[in-house]
């Protein structure tokens, strides 16, 4: 652990990483908050899954802005308004679903709130690449990045079911909007933030998505997301249908437990071979572990463990995708390029997530799966067929 030691004995990367860290819990928050929100005020699966498929499209649609306008403004004159704008969407959301809304004004709502989700996490990434340009550093830096993801989308889910069972559905929705605040305003006011220099001359047309490694890992992470949204459907639906609904929490937290671990585990230590041939490994065993989780649906325990085990590859995958991503992209694009994957992946989760609600319904949580372990051997096939495109060509300015 001794990288990690000194990792958070650096000046300038403690607090970036600490604050950041807070604002990673209103992803792994608001999905299921959103569900059991909805779930308790009376709304199908299938709206659910609409309503939160409706999220992932404006944050997906907003990121890759918010990135180039952090690239060319500077980080902390695009987080400060975004993290305003998005709680007081959340308290928007809650207040109408409390009042029994439309689905079709709840969509709208939810979507223009995601526009706005602070890009902390893709600040963060281009502030430790500056902070630590190469070596073992930068790996346990992206390591500790996706860790504080990960631990996300543990603490995540237990928060807002257990907000949910002591308060209401709403309370955990808002709550997630404050948090994001709170972490995104903290992450804006470290000195390291303010003094990231902007990029004005960043490229203009086409923007980070010229680099056609860029392009490959957009839409590769776009296809293995799409678990993800089917996921943050099914678990709520097998937790309920074995009459135990505050079972989701746990139950997502265990895949991100698993990922947890094992991004603990690689960023630890340095590992051989380059970052392309790292992740084609990795993203093939990350498939095989997603593809048995149909097979675990007798009892919640199984299901419980089948998550955790096929989270064990899924930080170590990241931590080696978004250091590549930052080494193929253009001068002064890399936050637009870490936005662009990330969108890539919420768009893939809104997805899963909308397909998913309507097939709960209809086949049940098994069909779900099968499509979303689908998406990750999409992904996967997509990253090796284009692995000479994975090679930076220049060298990052």
């Amino acid at each position: 652990m001794r990288a990690y030691r000194e990792l958070f004995a650096h000046p300038d990367a403690r607090w970036p990483l600490i604050t950041s860290t807070i604002s990673r819990l209103t992803p792994g928050m608001i999905a299921l908050a959103i569900v059991l929100m909805l779930r308790g005020a009376g709304y199908s699966f299938a709206a659910a899954g609409l309503v939160t498929a409706a999220h992932q499209i404006g944050v997906g649609l907003g990121a890759p802005v918010q990135g180039r306008l952090a690239d060319r403004l500077g980080q902390t004159r695009v987080l400060v308004p975004d993290a305003v704008l998005y709680a007081a969407g959340t308290v928007a959301l809650a207040v109408l679903a409390a009042r029994g809304a439309g689905v079709a004004l709840l969509v709208v709502v939810t979507a223009v709130s995601g526009l706005f989700l602070p890009p902390v996490t893709a600040c963060s990434r281009v502030l430790l690449s500056r902070l630590f340009p190469s070596g073992r550093g930068r790996e346990t830096a992206f390591a500790v990045s996706s860790i504080a993801v990960e631990l996300g989308f543990v603490l995540g889910p237990l928060a807002a079911a257990a907000i949910t069972n002591r308060i209401n559905g709403s309370a955990a929705v808002v709550t997630a909007g404050m948090i994001a605040m709170v972490g995104a305003l903290g992450y804006a006011a470290t000195p390291a933030a303010r003094i990231v220099p902007p990029r004005a001359h960043a490229v203009a047309r086409g923007g980070a998505l010229r680099s056609a490694g860029v392009r490959v890992m957009v839409l590769a992470f776009g296809c293995m997301a799409i678990v993800f949204g089917v996921i943050d459907i099914v678990v709520p639906a097998v937790a309920e249908q074995a009459g135990a609904p505050g079972a989701a929490g746990s139950l997502l937290a265990a895949i991100a437990g698993g990922s947890l671990l094992g991004g603990l585990v690689y960023g630890a230590r340095s590992w051989p071979g380059t970052l392309d041939q790292r992740l084609r490994v990795l993203v093939v065993v990350l498939a095989l572990g997603l593809a048995l989780l149909p097979q675990a649906l007798g009892s919640l325990p199984t299901f419980g463990v089948a998550l955790f085990l096929g989270g064990l590859f899924l930080a170590p995958t990241t931590i080696c995708a978004f250091q590549l991503i930052d080494d193929l992209a253009l001068a002064g694009t890399q936050t637009e390029a870490q936005s662009w994957t990330q969108s890539a992946v919420v768009f893939g989760v809104a997805a899963g997530a909308a397909v998913s609600g309507g097939a709960v319904e209809v086949q049940g949580p098994a069909l779900a799966l099968l499509a979303g372990a689908g998406g990750v051997a999409t992904g996967a096939l997509i990253i090796h067929l284009g692995v000479r495109r994975l090679r930076p060509a220049v060298p990052v300015a």
